[in-house]
């Protein structure tokens, strides 16, 4: 996708630039697929819908919202004895609230809450006597969740034992033409050699 961009000035952001751009990230996030060179494509949508096509690139609007999320990151968690020195807040940074709206329920920003997955009467690994019908016991009466990655290997094993099936029949079918014709050549030499 070429651009006509005068890259000898910088582009100054206004305000309102800003908000429509981090507004319209935030609605435009399905662009953003991760298939290669759709970034590009979307960047440019975005550009187009603000009126900053021909004055940004693709790349210097991905660079302007990588900033942002950084500084976003900062002011959301910020490390200790931060927030002063000049450095944004959550109160100060201006984009915060729009930023929050767009980022602030994804998970790689406010990640889910994690629950402990053992129960609180199970022995820690410090038992070492732990009778051992009783464990298998429990193993049988509690059934296995099941891994995204085990199905999919699962998924992945049938459709290998599908393909080899087909690939069976069809050399068995194949095999059964060959002999077909060869029997088929030798009829036919057999009348030859009778006359």
């Amino acid at each position: 996708m070429a651009e006509n961009v005068d890259l000898s000035f910088s582009f100054k952001w206004s305000q309102q630039h800003t908000a429509q751009f981090i507004k319209l990230r935030g609605e435009n996030d399905e662009l953003f697929t991760g298939v290669k060179h759709s970034a590009s494509v979307a960047w440019g949508t975005i550009l187009e819908k603000i009126g900053l096509q021909g004055k940004v690139t693709p790349l210097q609007a991905k660079k302007k919202w990588d900033n942002l999320k950084n500084i976003y990151k900062d002011c959301k968690y910020p490390g200790s004895g931060e927030g002063v020195g000049g450095k944004p807040t959550a109160a100060t940074w201006p984009w915060f609230v729009l930023m929050d709206e767009v980022l602030g329920q994804r998970h790689s920003t406010n990640p889910p809450v994690l629950i402990a997955s053992i129960p609180e009467n199970t022995p820690g690994p410090s038992t070492a006597g732990v009778d051992q019908e009783v464990e298998d016991q429990d193993e049988e009466e509690r059934p296995r969740p099941r891994s995204r990655k085990r199905d999919r290997e699962d998924e992945m094993f049938q459709l290998i034992k599908e393909d080899m099936r087909l690939n069976r029949e069809a050399e068995e079918r194949r095999a059964q033409e060959s002999r077909e014709r060869m029997d088929r050549f030798f009829s036919i030499l057999e009348r030859l050699a009778d006359k």
